[in-house]
């Protein structure tokens, strides 16, 4: 008998293995050296390029291209990609960002990428950029001596968040970080980009 219907499918990936404690800390201090600026400020090297009302989000966030930060990341989204059979075509990321929540900080739903031709870079400077779209996103969370920041991946639920862990999802699916109510939250964020969706 041939078996007719939809798959389920994977919303998110959480590789079992985590990030050292060591690299985690080593990504905070160099975000610590850089500015932090407000999350509903223009992003100033136009990595985003969105402007976010403060309702929807509060916190900081700086952004960096240490190449030692994506050899750490990227085999663990070559692995996501192939074990939930997303199978995206993935050809480079955006500068990384890492992101401050303190008490009361969030971002409340949104989503980084629909991954079609009216969401690509126009960057005719940048190769990796040029007419890419973001495809896969991936929260790193560094550090776990905070309350609350829970990241929710609407098709998954709520990310458990342990210093050095991952997780990857689709940039089209629908998330959240809701309010930090003890400490503060930071956490690695990296965008891979590949062709717009055909």
């Amino acid at each position: 008998m041939i078996e007719k219907g939809i798959t389920e499918g994977i919303c998110s990936w959480q590789p079992h293995e985590k990030i050292s404690v060591e690299d985690c800390n080593s990504i905070i201090s160099l975000a610590k050296e850089m500015k932090f600026f407000e999350s509903n400020i223009l992003n100033p090297a136009g990595a985003d390029g969105v402007r976010v009302d403060k309702d929807t989000r509060i916190g900081k966030h700086n952004f960096n291209n240490q190449q030692w930060v994506y050899d750490l990341i990227w085999p663990y989204m070559e692995e996501a990609n192939k074990e939930a059979e997303w199978n995206f075509e993935i050809s480079s990321a955006e500068d990384y960002q890492v992101a401050k929540y303190e008490v009361g900080d969030h971002y409340k739903t949104h989503m980084d990428s629909i991954g079609t031709h009216s969401t690509r870079y126009l960057a005719k400077d940048n190769p990796h950029l040029h007419n890419k779209t973001r495809k896969m996103s991936m929260s790193l969370i560094l550090n776990d001596d905070y309350e609350g920041g829970d990241l929710i991946l609407y098709g998954a639920g709520k990310v458990k968040q342990e210093i050095g862990s991952m997780v990857f999802f689709p940039s089209f699916l629908l998330h959240e970080v809701g309010p930090v109510t003890k400490g503060t939250r930071y956490s690695l964020v990296v965008w891979f980009l590949g062709n717009p969706w055909r």
